[in-house]
């Protein structure tokens, strides 16, 4: 698990990282339409509220009984495995966001995103606030 962790974090530095020779190019302030601007804040805030409920989510489920048998460990129990699992279908979703966005950038693609992006922030942290009444095993 160490090893799928570890070529995990190394991969997603490799594809983030930018060769130091290369420069950004400068945008001129007027090309950047300025009704876009409010709706990308929303669309960020919401991409965090989706990461806090997901970190809420996994910090409630660890090492709880977990139903989903697709985030279960081999003992059935919410771990590592679970946790990379739910991480990665998150990053997927905001990968395609981002992509749809980037390609098609309008405030009203902006709030459709963010609403989802609340609306399932809003489940999962329900989920969480029910996993914080489920006891412990012992």
């Amino acid at each position: 698990m160490r090893n799928i962790l570890l070529i995990l974090t190394l991969g997603a530095g490799a594809l983030c990282a930018q060769p130091l020779t290369e420069t950004r190019l400068n945008v001129p302030q007027n090309t950047i339409d300025p009704k876009l601007i409010p709706s990308q804040r929303l669309w960020r805030i919401s991409v965090a509220a989706l990461g806090a409920a997901n970190a809420m989510d996994i910090q409630s489920s660890w090492s709880k009984h977990e139903l989903n048998a697709t985030l279960a460990g081999p003992n059935g129990n919410f771990g590592a495995q679970g946790a990379l699992l739910k991480l990665g279908m998150q990053g997927g979703l905001l990968g395609v966001e981002y992509l749809l966005l980037r390609h098609h950038p309008s405030s009203h693609a902006f709030r459709a995103v963010s609403f989802i992006n609340f609306g399932i922030a809003a489940g999962i942290g329900a989920v969480a606030g029910h996993n914080y009444t489920v006891p412990a095993p012992r």
